[in-house]
């Protein structure tokens, strides 16, 4: 007796189409339709989904493109590209405007809507959700958070297990890129020259090295994890710039390193939010996140930290996740706003402060505010202060 391979005498099914007009085609949406490109047949066999490309908005339809492309396709004009007959629309040019128009006006229409653009969705997130809603659209935008790694689809798994106390981690790629570079001893300019070559840094990476890339990233954890509307969580930001060398002396100093942390937690009934250079340990998970790694880490109260962690810059982790979302729009899970609050971040913590000042007066004060003194030079002294809030 032998069975028979259901498979050997069933006639193959055609695929479904699903048309995708793309809004953008730099390092982001290039990478997209190579990836279509080169999983085409997988799509058609595990998804029973053919992806086909309609139209593909350029801001130059005449420069070269890293992508295999049908040039008919490319046009400059926004509203030709919206006119085209689509299933779904990916924005991936970034911004507020005209990713914004592109949007509204394409869930308006009742077209589902792809995005990366955490600064969109970080200042107009509750708008484009409800006209979503409205128009009975779908608005995905799993990939604008981590990359390739799923930070928002791991949120949402893990409040089915109840609602996480702390969420934290390394949300953006390219400043722990060029902190991996620093602390190989590059300088800050060869290091974002290193990172642009790559892929991971684009020409003005101050966004990153800032905190306001991760805080737009991390209004949109706060709102998978506990409810609140992006546009109204608070963060508290702290720069690397203008020279992030200095946090790594520091760290060195006191056997640790440097990561770029941001963290959201739920405080007497409000959410608080940070985004700020944090010294770890050196043999801690934060630590050993390098290059252009992202991780998160998801605090439950009731077992070990969710962890997730992966690249988290380049245009390939993110074309990868907007495929995913692409093939996800039938299931999305609408997010809405719920009545926690937002506050100012106020809990303690132990600071590494720089004071400049006269040599001899640093070293009567520092001890007198009950500082820890750790290192002196002739103008300057790095103190720790213990269980001090934020000014």
């Amino acid at each position: 007796v032998a069975r028979i391979d259901s498979d050997a005498y069933r006639a193959p099914r055609r695929p479904a189409t699903v048309r995708v007009a793309l809004a953008g085609c730099g390092a982001v949406g290039s990478a997209l339709l190579r990836e279509l490109v080169a999983r085409r047949e997988t799509l058609a066999r595990r998804h029973d989904v053919e992806v086909v490309v309609t139209r593909i908005l350029v801001r130059d339809a005449d420069r070269d493109r890293a992508a295999p492309l049908d040039r008919a396709l490319l046009t400059t004009d926004v509203d030709e590209c919206l006119a085209t007959d689509a299933d779904v629309v990916v924005e991936a040019i970034g911004g507020l405007d005209p990713a914004g128009r592109i949007a509204r006006v394409a869930l308006a229409r009742g077209r589902d809507v792809v995005t990366a653009n955490k600064e969109l969705l970080a200042s107009h997130g509750t708008e484009l959700t409800g006209l979503a809603a409205r128009h009975r659209a779908s608005l995905r935008y799993d990939a604008a958070v981590g990359g390739g790694v799923p930070i928002l689809r791991l949120l949402d798994d893990a409040l089915g297990a109840g609602t996480p106390s702390v969420v934290r981690g390394i949300l953006n790629g390219t400043s722990n890129y060029v902190l991996s570079r620093l602390e190989r001893g590059d300088t800050l300019d060869a290091a974002l020259s290193a990172a642009r070559t790559a892929g991971f840094a684009e020409a003005d990476a101050t966004r990153d090295l800032d905190g306001r890339d991760a805080a737009a990233k991390l209004a949109l954890v706060a709102w998978a994890t506990f409810g609140i509307a992006p546009e109204r969580v608070v963060v508290r930001r702290q720069s690397l710039l203008p020279d992030p060398a200095r946090y790594l002396r520091l760290a060195g100093r006191l056997e640790r390193t440097v990561r770029q942390v941001a963290e959201c937690a739920l405080v007497d009934g409000a959410v608080v939010a940070s985004v700020e250079p944090v010294l770890v340990e050196r043999g801690s998970a934060l630590a050993g996140t390098s290059r252009e790694q992202n991780r998160v880490e998801v605090h439950t109260g009731w077992s070990a930290p969710l962890c997730a962690s992966g690249p988290g810059a380049g245009g390939v982790p993110t074309a990868t996740a907007l495929l995913s979302d692409i093939l996800s729009t039938a299931g999305q899970v609408r997010r809405t706003a719920s009545a926690c609050d937002a506050a100012v971040d106020h809990r303690s913590a132990s600071w590494a402060l720089e004071i400049r000042g006269v040599p001899a007066l640093l070293h009567r004060l520092v001890p007198a505010s009950g500082c820890v003194h750790t290192d002196a030079t002739a103008s300057c002294a790095w103190t720790i202060v213990e269980g001090a809030a934020p000014a």
